[in-house]
C-alpha cells in the first residue's frame, strides 16, 4: 500500500497499554463533541497532525486555549499520558473514496504502537430508535474487547439487530472502522447515541459519563471536572442584535 497519508509528530510517545477513542463524523456531531470535552477537561497535549487525501482540508483557531498562536487542522492527535489516553480527532468528514484506505493505516499504526484498544464514539438518527422506552445509548463490542464482563453488570442496551456486517444509520465512518477494527483483531468498543441535529452540548455530557463508565477518566463528582472548550461559547452563532425588534 503506498503511503499517501502523513503523520507530523510534534512529541515522541510510547502509546503502548493505551486507549485510543476515535469520534465518528456524524449526526449531531455528538463524538467530537464528547471528545472535545475530554481534551478539554483533562488539558490533553496534542502530539501529532495528521495530512491526508481523505482529509478535507480546514484550519483554524486553537479550539481549546484562548490566545494560542497555533493552528487546528482537521485531523489531530491528543493525548493524556496520566489516564493512559490518546484521542485521534477528526473535524470533518472522509473523503470517501479514500476513507477505508485512511482508516486501516490508523488501525495498523496504532496496532503496531501496542495500544490496548479502540473505542469509538459516535451517534444514529433518534428516528432509528425502535424501543422508545429504553437507553437512548447503544454499544457495539467484537470479541477481545476488555470491557466484556464490566458491560454484562450495567444497565446498558447492546445494538441490534445483530448483523453480520455493523450499521449504524446516521453514524458516519464509524461502522466501516469497527469492520477493519475487527479484521485486524484489535479489541474494540463502540458507543454511540441516539440523537438529531441542534444542541447536542447535553447529549456530549452523557457520552463522556458513559466513556467514563468503562474508561476511568475523571474521579468522583464527574460533571463538576468538565470544562467547556473556548471554542463552544459561539457554537451557534452570537445573540441576535436588539436593534432588530
Amino acid at each position: 500500500m503506498a503511503e499517501i497519508n502523513h503523520w507530523k509528530y510534534l512529541h515522541e510517545c510510547d502509546l503502548s497499554g493505551y486507549t485510543l477513542v476515535i469520534p465518528s463524523v456524524a449526526v449531531g456531531n455528538v463524538g467530537q463533541l464528547a471528545s472535545d470535552l475530554v481534551v478539554s477537561s483533562l488539558s490533553m497535549t496534542k502530539i501529532a497532525l495528521v495530512y491526508s487525501p481523505a482529509l478535507i482540508p480546514m484550519a483554524g483557531y486553537d479550539p481549546y486555549k484562548l490566545g494560542s498562536t497555533t493552528i487546528a487542522g482537521c485531523c489531530e492527535l491528543y493525548l493524556c499520558e496520566s489516564r493512559k489516553i490518546v484521542i485521534l480527532l477528526l473535524r470533518a468528514p472522509l473523503v470517501y473514496k479514500y476513507a477505508k484506505q485512511f482508516l486501516t493505516e490508523v488501525v495498523e499504526k496504532f496496532k503496531a504502537e501496542s495500544i490496548k484498544d479502540i473505542v469509538i464514539l459516535t451517534s444514529s438518527f433518534a428516528h432509528e430508535k425502535r424501543h422508545i422506552m429504553t437507553s437512548p445509548f447503544r454499544y457495539v463490542t467484537n470479541d477481545l474487547c476488555p470491557y466484556i464482563s464490566k458491560l454484562k453488570t450495567l444497565d446498558w442496551v447492546e445494538h441490534e439487530p445483530k448483523e453480520e456486517t455493523l450499521k449504524i444509520i446516521g453514524g458516519g465512518f464509524a461502522a466501516l472502522l469497527y469492520e477493519i477494527i475487527k479484521e485486524k483483531s484489535v479489541p474494540c468498543l463502540v458507543i454511540y447515541k441516539f440523537a438529531s441535529e441542534g444542541d447536542n452540548i447535553p447529549d456530549a455530557y452523557e457520552m463522556v459519563h458513559y466513556l467514563n463508565t468503562v474508561v476511568p477518566l475523571f474521579d468522583d463528582d464527574l460533571y463538576s471536572k468538565l470544562i467547556h472548550p473556548p471554542s463552544w461559547n459561539l457554537m451557534y452563532g452570537s445573540p441576535p442584535p436588539r436593534d432588530i425588534y
